[in-house]
């Protein structure tokens, strides 16, 4: 219960999520494909670093329990 208090935990989850679910959108449906990067690939990459990074800082850097 404790990690769901630490802020950094909830947002990289809320990014991670998010991030995961513009990316199977965007692999799962049928766009026009003539670039080879899409905007929506490119937003789920960085959500997804950020948000990986966000839930690693929760757990490396322990908030002093008194």
């Amino acid at each position: 219960m404790k990690k769901l208090l630490d802020l950094r935990f909830v947002i990289g989850f809320f990014f991670t999520v998010v991030g995961a679910l513009l990316a199977v959108y965007d692999l799962t449906t049928v766009q026009n494909k003539a670039m080879n990067t899409s905007v929506n690939i490119l937003g789920a990459t960085v959500f997804l670093f950020f948000g990986i990074g966000m839930i690693v800082l929760s757990y490396t850097n322990k908030i002093d329990e008194d």
